[in-house]
């Protein structure tokens, strides 16, 4: 071996070395996150026990931390994290009301056929609006309802990442907007009130800063 071919050796394993220790501190780095997310998580519920209606919200933004940043960390596409974003609700969703997942996973593979077109999503949400509100005495339909706008939305907020292509790094503000349109439909009736759902987004983004 020559000393030029001995030079670019050295060279390439203390390239490999930095890229596996900046790897490594990134996995650290982010299970620390998701950690601190949990520990946000139950301080955050206790600081609110007395508001009916708010764990919901405060779960909805664990949830949605804790998939953007495993989502970082293992580089997911753009498609992949959408979907773990909404299956992580029809989880929670199905937890709360106590409705089999397979209904919610049903409504959640019609809007797939939209290929994130604008109109297409909201054809097929106002479809299965509608079919969900000519139901007699169907006692999971208005959760139904619910999840059909939950979708609606994160797939209109989502639609613009593959319009603009737009990288992973830039979807942080993906996420806020997710959680801002989150909050507009949950306080729609003034219960809880918007005020109250801001005040808990800034406590739990301020924590997560701690």
């Amino acid at each position: 071996m020559t000393q030029n071919s001995k030079k670019k050796s050295i060279a390439n394993q203390r390239e490999r070395k930095d890229t596996f220790e900046e790897h490594y501190e990134k996995l650290i780095r982010n299970r620390n996150k998701i950690e601190r997310v949990d520990i946000v998580f139950e301080q955050l519920k206790q600081k609110y026990e007395d508001y009916d209606a708010i764990e919901a919200f405060i779960e909805y933004l664990r949830s949605i931390e804790k998939i953007f940043a495993q989502a970082e960390g293992g580089k997911w596409s753009i498609e992949k994290t959408e979907d773990e974003m909404i299956k992580g609700e029809i989880y929670l969703i199905s937890q709360s009301t106590k409705i089999d997942e397979e209904i919610f996973n049903t409504i959640y593979e019609e809007f797939k056929s939209a290929s994130h077109d604008v109109e297409k999503i909201q054809e097929i949400a106002n479809k299965l609006i509608e079919k969900y509100s000519n139901i007699e005495d169907c006692f999971e339909c208005d959760d139904c309802k619910e999840f059909i706008v939950f979708v609606r939305e994160s797939l209109f907020v989502f639609s613009k990442t593959f319009q603009g292509n737009v990288d992973f790094d830039e979807l942080g503000e993906v996420k806020t907007q997710l959680i801002r349109r989150q909050m507009n439909s949950m306080a729609i009736d003034g219960k809880p009130p918007l005020e109250v759902l801001q005040d808990i987004y800034n406590d739990f983004t301020n924590a997560l800063k701690e």
